[in-house]
This record gives structure tokens, sequence and C-alpha cells, in this order.
């Protein structure tokens, strides 16, 4: 989701049990093809006030994208590279929230920690999802 990182929103989630492979991948990455689609015009923060209006818009729309994505059941042989696929996009939900707090209070070391958080766990993200062959979903 920084852009996002592995971004996510729009699936049918759940509901009929374990999906197949290329069910699971078809709906991931029309997830994450949304939450890109809905943040694309969002500007990049250049102040302490532009980061915060930006993890005001962009953190509900990436963590509503993140449950759904979690609602879909991949594949048993998917399940431990979903789970740190989604592990890693739950860390970078939670620094997107350190990172808007830290802007609120001008703490530059505090707002650098949390960015690099952000990327670290989205190179995470990425390689989970390119294992997974999720396209849309590992670009950066």
């Amino acid at each position: 989701m920084l852009p996002l990182v592995p971004a996510l929103v729009l699936a049918g989630c759940g509901g009929g049990g374990r999906l197949s492979h290329g069910d699971f991948t078809s709906r991931a990455n029309a997830v994450c093809s949304a939450f890109r689609a809905s943040t694309e015009r969002i500007a990049r923060p250049r102040t302490y006030s532009d980061i915060v209006a930006y993890v005001k818009k962009t953190r509900p729309l990436y963590e509503a994208a993140r449950l759904r994505l979690a609602a879909l059941e991949p594949p048993a042989k998917d399940e431990p590279v979903v789970k740190r696929w989604l592990a890693a996009d739950k860390q970078i939900s939670a620094a997107l929230g350190d990172l808007g707090d830290a802007a609120l209070r001008h703490d530059f070391p505090a707002v650098t920690a949390a960015a690099n958080r952000i990327q670290a766990e989205g190179v995470e993200s990425r390689h989970a999802a390119q294992e997974l062959g999720l396209e849309t979903c590992s670009q950066p």
C-alpha cells in the first residue's frame, strides 16, 4: 500500500469456504486495484499537515481493504504466505497511525521512524504478494 504499498478494497468476501488459488488471486487483485483507484488522486505529503491529511484519507481505506483481504479464504497451501502478507499489511496500518500521530506532534524523528517501518513492511508485503502471484497487490 505508499504508494501505500501492497494495496487493497472491493472483492466479494468469504462465505463459501476456501477459494481456489485462481479465485483467491483474482479477488485479492480486485481489492488491491480498487484501493489503488481510491487513493491515486491523493497528493503525496510534503508537510506535517499534509501527512496528517494523507493519513486521515488513506488509512481508513487501507484498513477497509486489509479487512476485505483478510476475509478471503485462501487455499490451504497458500495460507502461510497469506498470513505473512496480511501481518505485514497490519503493521503498515499501525505504522500509518504512528506516522499521523508523529506529524501532529511535529516530531521529525518519529515521522521518519514510522515512514521507515511502512517502507520495510511494504517490502515484506510485496514479496509475499509476489510469492502468491498477486500482480496488482505486489506493485509498489
